[in-house]
């Protein structure tokens, strides 16, 4: 589970952030959307 992708206006990054467990991941994405980013991740229910 981790994030693969995140994405701000104009700008997209490919990632491969693994994250161990869901709150690390939660944490992870709780980060990216603090500074205005889209987050796409995987291995997390919605």
């Amino acid at each position: 589970m981790g994030i693969y992708a995140v994405e701000k206006a104009d700008y997209a990054e490919l990632r491969r952030d693994k994250c161990e467990s869901v709150t690390k991941l939660k944490e992870l994405t709780r980060q990216f959307r603090q500074q205005g980013f889209k987050v796409w991740s995987n291995g997390k229910d919605k």
